[in-house]
């Protein structure tokens, strides 16, 4: 009886092994194609510097094996513990005198490495990877100031001036244009309905061409000036150290583990929660696996990628849920909610 087990536990090993590779297989590429866009985003603003678009492309894939790795071994439990029913290997083991939740061992031990790896993974190298990425977008910005600006929001990260765009077209041609700065201590504010921008690296200037608008200037002495154009040219010169940013601080979801633990405030105790939560899915995401493979008896490996895309649909929104609950209640552990739930439902499964 063993060796029996034994030998089905290496054959529900190899099984559960290639169903893995596939579904990792499977959501890299689809996390791949947010990294694409994401990229594409950026060469569109015109800051292609192929080295650091290539880095980014990477820290961002990488960056999503807090995803891909759950999602894994949901799909590949669900999908072995379902062949595993219709092919009637559960009732021949059952009938051999071999419980199937023995049989689930080896996929929990797979489970719990998975779980040690995501937990070094989430504290050490995902703040890093996070971090980094964000500099060098940042960075990227810096160096073709166009990117800076943003559809239907103010950009205030140029010195001495607010510009705000309704719409930004391909080329940089806009709409709805508004433009606040000051010069020789009066306050100009341009308005247009229309024009382009584009950037002189040669002189370090953006250069405005606006079309039917209005420029107002105020003086010291509250005196008003009004001035109408069909066509309007303002060139704006950066300052020489434009680009020379200080270093930017870290966010939360960024930080280390020791300054993590060296604050005391909620959001760092609800980040450290969290970044456990999210190493410990493994095992509940197995569980729930192989309890609704059971159930579903369904070879369909887009049924089980979408049934799977949707369980870790709903864990993240519990985990924005118990975030909220959190923040209120100042108790981080009520993050820990979506794993609670997960494990009342394997219970239902089950």
């Amino acid at each position: 009886m063993v060796m029996e087990i034994k030998i089905k536990t290496r054959y529900i090993s190899k099984e559960f092994f290639i169903n893995f590779l596939f579904a990792v297989g499977i959501t890299i590429f689809i996390f791949s194609l947010d990294a694409i866009f994401q990229i594409i985003e950026i060469i569109v603003k015109g800051t292609f510097y192929p080295v650091v678009v290539f880095f980014i492309f990477l820290l961002t894939l990488f960056s999503s094996f807090l995803y891909i790795i759950p999602l894994s071994f949901l799909y590949a439990s669900s999908s072995l513990f379902s062949r595993l029913t219709i092919d009637r290997e559960i009732l021949i083991f059952s009938t051999s005198g071999i419980n199937p939740h023995r049989l689930m061992g080896v996929l929990l031990i797979s489970a719990f490495i998975g779980s040690i790896f995501l937990s070094l993974f989430n504290f050490f190298l995902l703040p890093e990877m996070s971090y980094k990425r964000r500099e060098m977008v940042y960075l990227l910005q810096f160096k073709n100031p166009l990117s800076l600006l943003q559809e239907k929001n103010i950009t205030t990260e140029i010195p001495g001036i607010t510009i705000y765009i309704e719409k930004i077209r391909p080329s940089y041609r806009m709409k709805n244009i508004s433009i606040t700065y000051k010069e020789m201590g009066k306050t100009h504010f341009l308005k247009a309905e229309g024009g382009t921008v584009n950037y002189s690296p040669d002189t370090n200037q953006m250069i405005f061409n606006l079309r039917n608008g209005f420029l107002i200037i105020y003086d010291s002495v509250q005196t008003i000036s009004k001035l109408d154009f069909a066509n309007y040219r303002f060139v704006l010169t950066l300052p020489h150290n434009f680009g020379a940013r200080e270093t930017i601080k870290p966010r939360v979801s960024e930080m280390r583990l020791y300054d993590l633990l060296s604050s005391n405030g909620i959001r760092e105790r609800i980040e450290i929660q969290k970044r456990i939560v999210f190493s410990v899915i493994p095992i509940v995401f197995v569980l729930i696996g192989t309890s609704l493979g059971i159930r579903l008896q369904q070879e369909s490996r887009l049924l089980h990628i979408g049934i799977g895309g949707g369980i870790a649909l709903l864990f993240l929104q519990l985990v924005v849920f118990g975030e909220m609950l959190s923040y209120k209640t100042g108790l981080s552990l009520f993050i820990w909610l979506p794993v609670f739930i997960l494990l009342i439902v394997w219970g239902f499964l089950k």
